[in-house]
């Protein structure tokens, strides 16, 4: 299951895109040396460079396993309905909700909710048509698709490597600002996640993540910045995610240095480092509200 969640992301879904290693820099690889970096880090973080600026964000598969592991039902509230995809005209909400697209269609593989899931593949596909990526989700990736709804490892495989094309043509024309979008919104849809699945069931494993999400805002503030004065919509997203920094500011945390582990190879770095985080329910409270919040601002 480790190609289903990480994904997606990813990412860019990661934005998924260069996960974990700069795939610019390794032009040469093979889509499968590529898939393959991306899923072995991305069980505790994932890791890249956008305009120069390192990110690190916890992984969408780290964040599925728990989910899992709690064996709560499907909840087809919290996705985002693909009935929003006709409100999003500017650019800058198509590429945060193809972010959030991505992490809904994890969140359904692990519940095996094929028809919603092919219904949202159909609205990242627009996405990309609307964003001149239509090269990369093309009518022969949708196709794989479909054949592999059955066999969730590859399919995440496929989206994994897709979403790395993704990054890549998006950085070779310069466009960092799009990537560093597709990467927000996979970020805010999985802190999302997690409050609302907070909600349903408390669990301190949960309110763990959700105050790990501490180090990801501040990565997500980093790579947003250098855009601030590109758009309104720029500055508003960037003020939103300061304020949410602030609520995070109340929790105290301990950082343990551990040396990385490289695997030259795979042109792979492992990061070892830990943090103990103390929250308490009223700092939950308010980055539920705010992370809440910022998501209906990029959705409605």
């Amino acid at each position: 299951m480790k190609n289903v969640y990480s994904f997606i992301l990813f990412i860019v879904l990661s934005t998924l895109f260069s996960a974990c290693n700069e795939s610019d820099k390794q032009s040469e690889n093979t889509e499968t040396e590529e898939t393959s970096a991306t899923v072995e880090t991305s069980t505790k973080n994932l890791v890249g460079m956008i305009n120069g600026t390192i990110y690190s964000v916890p992984s969408p598969y780290e964040i599925m396993e728990h989910v899992q592991d709690l064996n709560l039902q499907y909840n087809q509230n919290l996705p985002n309905t693909v009935a929003n995809l006709n409100l999003y005209e500017s650019n800058f909400k198509k590429l945060l909700n193809m972010g959030i697209y991505g992490i809904d269609v994890s969140y359904m593989s692990l519940y095996d909710q094929v028809s919603e899931a092919l219904n949202y593949f159909a609205a990242i596909k627009s996405l990309a048509n609307q964003i001149e990526l239509s090269t990369i989700f093309d009518a022969t990736t949708m196709e794989r698709l479909e054949d592999n709804m059955g066999n969730l490892d590859s399919l995440l495989t496929i989206l994994t490597s897709k979403y790395q094309e993704s990054d890549k043509l998006l950085k070779g024309e310069n466009q960092t600002s799009e990537a560093a979008l597709i990467m927000t919104g996979c970020w805010i849809e999985s802190l999302y996640l997690l409050t609302q699945i907070e909600k349903m069931k408390d669990n301190p494993t949960t309110i763990h993540k959700i105050a790990e999400h501490k180090f990801a805002a501040e990565s997500i503030l980093n790579i947003l910045r250098p855009y601030y004065e590109k758009s309104n919509d720029f500055k508003e997203l960037i003020n939103d995610i300061v304020d949410l920094c602030y609520e995070y500011d109340g929790i105290d945390y301990e950082y343990t240095y551990k040396a990385p582990t490289t695997i030259a190879e795979k042109h792979l770095t492992i990061i070892n480092s830990e943090s103990e985080l103390a929250i308490l329910p009223e700092h939950i409270s308010h980055i539920t509200n705010k992370i809440e919040s910022i998501r209906n601002k990029i959705i409605k």
